[in-house]
């Protein structure tokens, strides 16, 4: 029996058996695809047996140990009879909880570089069962083959129609909803910088409404989405079009207000979806930053105006997304501005992976924690995390397991059974420790605002300076700190049944000594002392290795989650980095030896941060 992806390394699981005849038949399939990663063997043995009651009481998840030694589960619908069965993998035999949601899951982008393979995301579907969640979307803006379109995400790791319906098999067998989730108006620059959509594009990234071509493309998007998965439901996207109808439609066209052009290019497309049976779901900014003076998505003045109000299909059901308020009330204010539209929201919540390494969990503590809060104040029966993947997807995006659990956990309301109860279903479902994932998050705790950017120049250090207010005394005190977290890191760097800590042990480890020598770089150029020049020339090589290190873990990371395209981008800056570390070394020894009198990026000093 395989047990690939069910959590290698250190992740603790009982042996459970479950009897066909016991059972019942609606959770068959997911417990024998349990089974390929997980100790739930079919029959009387071995292993601690399972008897299943479905509950009259709605989202009730509940485990008793029996006088037969039995584990018994009381169930309101199959989600939460395999978040049990989580439960119980982890040794936890009593517990009750329940969740409001009707429906709860995540949306992990599959857009920026990172296509996660077939294989890795039924690691990710299994996982997600035992957790509670009955939901998936993959954002997707063009990464699926499209029939008669050759340049639609052209070398970008595109999904085939296979495989798509590789995965919509895997969760439906285990009681997951796959949601499409696509792009039909904005956010399809990756579509429209090839020429032959030149026809279809009002700016590079949105299209043109009104254009007959643009909805024979959309047609051929939602048929083929209909044709891979079982949901009668599709994410038609629509968010952050803010430059609608002022490129080329203004152009060709004249101006018209975006409540109008909005209004026609949802109504056209709804209609699409009605074709195939499909019930859309967008998400809500547009209306919101449309009525907006700022043009600003949580802006309390805007006011969207009743006819346009009146123009939202029936049809379509709204995505209110938020994932940066920390206040419950902020949340219950704007899914009441949602109801006034006559629409019941459905809730996406943020699980923070985009611009950062490893997952960051005390901003989606804050910020989901209190989103979660405000949904079982305000009655919302729909939630899903989003996990983007903003600015080249080089999160660890396993290491969001963290975030999965403990969102799961709170919606749930299973927080009242404490860390330790977490710890050991995190390692039973997931594999590894859940506090060790917690240690390497640390590799985004915050210092006024500063978050640690690879990416910034070397020679510049934009980031670093304007964070320090340009004092190497206080860039000094951050590569301490990131050379304390490497040494707690060090000796699990080995770990991977999750989140990869090899690779968050190489960024803290690079972090600190690149932060090490700019301090000292700079510090040594303000005193003009060429020792100190020298010495810091030097240390180059030790930077640049600490770089390469990283770039390495970076790529075993990557190719044992995703598919190889999209790579080359983050290779690319590494590649970049390493170029002007070896540019810094000679400017540094050309400064030295007197040859050159100043490094004018170094004297320029940085504004003062407002």
């Amino acid at each position: 029996m395989s047990r690939r992806g069910a959590g290698r390394g250190s992740g603790k699981r009982r042996g459970l058996c479950w009897r066909p005849e016991r059972a019942p038949r609606e959770l068959h399939g997911a417990l024998r695809c349990l089974a390929e990663a997980y100790p739930v063997a079919v029959g009387r043995g071995p292993g601690t047996p399972l008897e299943f009651e479905r509950a009259p009481e709605p989202g009730l998840c509940e485990t008793r140990r029996g006088g037969d030694g039995s584990i018994r589960i009381r169930y309101g619908a199959p989600a939460q009879a395999l978040r049990a069965v989580g439960a119980a993998l982890a040794g936890l035999d009593e517990a009750r909880e329940r969740s409001p949601f009707t429906s709860l899951g995540i949306m992990l982008d599959c857009s920026r570089n990172a296509v996660m393979t077939v294989e890795h995301l039924r690691v990710w579907l299994r996982r997600l069962a035992l957790l509670g969640c009955n939901q998936i979307m993959l954002y997707t803006e063009d990464t699926y083959e499209l029939p008669g379109e050759p340049w639609f995400g052209w070398q970008r790791g595109r999904y085939t129609a296979r495989e798509l319906r590789e995965l919509d098999a895997c969760a439906t067998r285990l009681g997951i909803e796959l949601v499409p989730c696509i792009q039909t108006l904005g956010h399809l620059e990756k579509v429209l910088r090839h020429g032959v959509y030149a026809p279809i594009r009002d700016t590079p990234r949105v299209l043109m409404v009104g254009e007959p071509k643009t909805y024979e493309l959309i047609a051929k998007m939602i048929a083929f989405w209909k044709g891979v998965c079982r949901s009668d439901r599709i994410h038609i996207g629509m968010d952050e079009a803010e430059e609608l109808g002022r490129g080329r439609y203004l152009t060709l066209k004249g101006y018209r207000p975006g409540f109008e052009l909005m209004s026609e290019h949802l109504e056209r497309v709804v209609a699409i979806c009605g074709r195939h049976g499909l019930r859309p779901m967008i998400w809500s900014d547009m209306y919101f930053r449309l009525g907006s003076k700022t043009h600003a998505y949580y802006d309390r003045e805007a006011l969207i105006p009743p006819e346009a109000a009146r123009r939202i299909p029936r049809a379509v059901d709204l995505v209110y997304w938020d994932y940066y308020h920390e206040e419950p009330e902020f949340y219950r204010d704007f899914i009441e501005r949602h109801r006034r539209l006559g629409k019941e929201p459905i809730m996406a919540s943020g699980i923070w992976t985009w611009n950062r390494y490893w997952y960051h969990h005390a901003k989606t503590v804050k910020a989901a924690g209190a989103c979660l809060e405000a949904c079982r104040q305000a009655g919302v029966r729909e939630l899903f995390f989003t996990q983007w993947g903003d600015n080249g997807a080089y999160c660890d995006h396993d290491s969001a397991f963290a975030g999965m659990a403990w969102c799961a956990e709170r919606a749930y309301g299973g927080e009242r059974a404490g860390a330790a109860a977490l710890e050991r279903r995190f390692a039973a479902v997931c594999g590894g420790s859940y506090r060790d994932h917690l240690l390497a998050a640390e590799l985004h705790r915050e210092s006024e605002g500063f978050q640690p950017d690879m990416w910034d120049d070397p020679i510049f250090e934009t980031h670093v300076r304007r964070h320090s207010g340009d004092a190497p005394r206080r860039i000094a005190a951050r590569a301490a700190f990131y050379d304390r977290l490497a040494r707690r890191l060090q000796a699990r760097r080995r770990e991977r049944a999750t989140g990869d800590f090899a690779w968050a042990y190489a960024a803290a480890r690079a972090f600190a000594d690149r932060y090490a020598f700019a301090a000292a770089a700079l510090a040594a150029y303000r005193r003009r002392d060429r020792a100190a020049l020298r010495a810091a020339a030097a240390r180059v090589a030790l930077v640049r290795r600490r770089v390469a290190a990283m770039a390495a873990a970076f790529r075993r990371m990557w190719m044992s989650r995703n598919k190889p395209e999209g790579i080359e981008t983050i290779q690319g800056r590494f590649g970049m980095l390493d170029a002007r570390y070896r540019e810094l070394a000679l400017r540094l020894r050309e400064l030295a030896g007197g040859r050159t009198p100043r490094i004018p990026e170094w004297d320029a000093p940085c504004p003062p941060r407002r």
